[in-house]
């Protein structure tokens, strides 16, 4: 009886613990049945939110109230599964859909939280764009100088990673920063930039975009023809895409130049079009500008109070869209109309009201257009007082205005894309072989590649013979000189000391500069020797590394003797000065350009404040060669994570310009050698990137030439700042 009390105990023992098994078997089966449907869920969910974006990106040219509405249904979905590419992607097209509502701030708050999840993800790609989309922002504001800023930064980006559509988006963005504030010249130039790429890489929206923006300009030229050709061509490629936006600004843009040829009843037809487009996308900004043509249709007609309904309407959309621009494009309109009305307290009124704001925009065209209306309704009004004082200022407007722009030269660049196009036509339709054999190429490359070599070896020898030329011209000097003084008085010994005193010093700074370019060249004959004698035993790759040496140490035997041409160019008084009003902004804005890529190497931040229309009176080839040695020298002598100021002051009757660093600095035993001849420039500071300082002394003497000065402040370990002075106009 005992031992059967002990079979049923371990009889129930083994059945608890057999269920036991039994239920973490079936616990860990649906566990792994679970993790399964969420792997596949969160799948599902990945693919359903780029679907949502993908729907959403592609409602912005058409409905932006449902491209706002797929994107925040993606946004959700993406926040629910910390699926952070999908966040970035969503908050881009929220903040793209918000803007085109001119919704500004909104769609700034998205754009920020794109481009903090798109730093956390590395994508290069996706900061370009929220550059840009950051830049599109800046330009609605009227802060063009970070527009472009934004928009370049995009640019350098895109560029580094070969993508030719950012490319060329770049380029449209910072062209239309260019031509809002009448520099159509300059923004012609990146415009074709853009064409060309665009057709090349066979983007047919941004072949599309390209031609709209060149017609803009060609139509401000006085070439409503020419406009209306390119507007037509982008009007059928963007009806082949739906893209619903840019078909809008194609109808009403060629309805503006048909009122520009007087064509007006054609200029009707596209503006009822592109209202109903524009109505249907309710794009404000549109219907505005729709309303906008209108209305000078109606004045063409002499139907003036119809006008000012139409400007009217026009205004009250962009006063609710802030747009400044458009705004000032209503009033000048509408102070037409009211002089045609004889309504003249109203034109006096809108005319003073948009003079104020031309001031903040400098739209100089528009103020143009203010003036002339104040002159001829204070005439009517029998105030010939006021009437002459608005009549000079519109003088003024008309000697400045117009001579900013050359509209020949702008029309010429068009002609001369056309011609290169039509080239490269002919030229495609002539080839009849593709590919020539291997061995016929090789040898192409070779006789190429010695025929630079020749060039280069010619252009040295050219150098060489023109420095001997200059030194054997100072010997002649200095022996007639010798000669002289034997017939007069002791007095005259001092200038035969210092004549002396000038060939030595030459003589000691040719003997620098032969021993710089002698090192350079025989590194360079040691090179070529080898490729000339090995060049069929080298593999493509050893080839390809040997010419990209070359091709760098040429560069800078380049640079260096370009810099030494243009000194000894200005020693014997050959090189051309031609003073004329320039723009401080512009140049300090390309020089940065320019030099970018060095200071990204050392990962230095440039402070550029020297804004567009800081102008001077100066020759614009030697600022140029100023402004490029002094940034090139502070990011040379610039600590790695650096930083660079670039300022600029009014000073009395000149602008103060500095360029401010923090590297090594300069002892103050130093810094009188820095602009003379004599001194071994290499024997100065103690840092490895040392040059000849040619640089220093060509901005010393452009700087004097163009009677501004030029100084240095420094402290070692804190860095140096350059300052010069440039006449300002008078």
């Amino acid at each position: 009886m005992k031992n059967l009390n002990y079979i049923i105990s371990f009889i129930r023992i083994l059945v608890f613990f057999l269920c036991c098994l039994i239920h973490s078997s079936i616990q860990a089966q649906t566990e792994a049945n679970n993790f399964s449907n969420e792997s596949r869920n969160l799948k599902v969910d990945t693919s359903e939110i780029n679907k949502l974006n993908t729907i959403s990106a592609s409602e912005l040219n058409k409905d932006y109230n449902k491209a706002l509405a797929f994107g925040e249904a993606a946004l959700k979905k993406s926040q629910q599964i910390k699926y952070k590419t999908g966040e970035a992607e969503s908050f881009y097209n929220i903040a793209q859909a918000l803007y085109r509502q001119n919704k500004l701030t909104d769609a700034s708050a998205n754009l920020t939280n794109a481009l903090e999840l798109n730093i956390q993800l590395k994508n290069a790609k996706g900061i370009a764009m929220n550059y840009n989309a950051f830049g599109d922002i800046y330009f609605s504001l009227q802060k063009f100088d970070s527009c472009v800023m934004m928009h370049t930064k995009a640019l350098k980006i895109f560029t580094e990673l070969g993508d030719n559509q950012g490319i060329v988006q770049s380029n449209n963005k910072i062209g239309k920063s260019f031509f809002t504030r009448e520099k159509y010249k300059i923004a012609m130039e990146y415009y074709l930039k853009s064409l060309k790429l665009a057709e090349e890489s066979g983007m047919k929206s941004e072949i599309a975009k390209s031609y709209v923006n060149v017609s803009n300009v060609v139509s401000t030229q006085g070439n409503p023809n020419a406009a209306i050709v390119y507007l037509k061509k982008a009007l059928i490629l963007f009806q082949a895409l739906d893209d619903q936006y840019y078909i809008g600004i194609c109808l009403n843009n060629i309805a503006a130049n048909y009122i520009e040829q007087d064509s007006l009843q054609l200029a009707i037809n596209y503006l009822k079009k592109s209202q109903e487009t524009h109505t249907l996308l309710n794009d404000l900004k549109g219907e505005a500008a729709a309303y906008l043509n209108m209305g000078i249709v109606s004045d063409k007609n002499k139907e003036f109070t119809k006008a000012v309904e139409y400007y009217n309407a026009a205004l009250h959309i962009n006063e609710k869209l802030n747009d400044k621009y458009r705004i000032l494009t209503c009033l000048s309109n509408l102070s037409v109309s009211y002089r045609n009305l004889k309504l003249y307290d109203k034109v006096i009124a809108n005319c003073e009201r948009g003079l104020k704001m031309a001031e903040e925009t400098n739209a100089a065209s528009i103020k143009k257009i203010f003036y002339e209306n104040l002159s001829a309704t204070y005439d009517s009004l029998q105030d010939y007082k006021n009437a002459f004082e608005n009549y000079k200022l519109l003088k003024q407007m008309d000697d400045s205005l117009f001579l900013v722009e050359k509209r020949a030269e702008i029309l010429e660049m068009e002609a001369k894309y056309q011609s290169e196009k039509k080239e490269i036509q002919i030229s495609n339709l002539t080839k009849d072989v593709q590919l020539q054999a291997v061995e016929l190429a090789n040898k192409k490359n070779l006789q190429i590649f010695l025929l630079v070599t020749g060039l280069l070896a010619l252009f040295l020898l050219i150098v060489y013979y023109r420095l001997y030329a200059l030194k054997l011209n100072s010997s002649k000097l200095l022996s007639q000189k010798n000669k002289d003084l034997e017939k007069v008085n002791e007095s005259l010994t001092v200038s035969e000391s210092t004549l002396l005193e000038l060939n030595a010093t030459k003589d000691k700074f040719f003997t620098i500069i032969a021993h710089d370019i002698n090192n350079t060249l025989s590194a360079y004959r040691s090179v070529t020797k080898m490729l000339a004698q090995n060049f069929y035993d080298l593999s493509e790759q050893k080839k390809l590394e040997q010419i990209i040496g070359i091709s760098k140490s040429s560069e800078n035997l380049y640079n260096l003797l370009q810099n030494l041409l243009q000194w000894s160019t200005s020693q014997t008084g050959t090189m051309p000065f031609n003073p004329k009003e320039i723009d401080l902004g512009i140049i300090a804005f390309k020089a940065v350009t320019l030099l970018q890529d060095s200071a990204d190497k050392k990962n230095i931040d440039i402070a550029m404040n020297i804004h567009t229309n800081t102008f001077v009176f100066a020759d614009i080839n030697m600022v140029s060669i100023i402004m490029l040695n002094l940034v090139s020298n502070a990011i040379k002598y610039s600590h790695i994570n650096g930083n660079i100021q670039i300022d600029a002051k009014e000073a009395g009757d000149f602008f103060c310009v500095s360029i401010s660093d923090n590297g090594i600095g300069i002892s103050k035993e130093d810094i009188p050698k820095l602009f003379r001849v004599e001194f071994d420039h290499k024997t100065i500071g103690n840092s490895n990137e040392k040059g000849t300082g040619i640089g220093l002394i060509l901005c010393y003497e452009f700087v004097l030439k163009n009677g501004g000065n030029i100084w240095v402040e420094s402290e070692i370990g804190k860095g140096s700042t350059f300052i010069f002075t440039l006449p300002k106009i008078k």
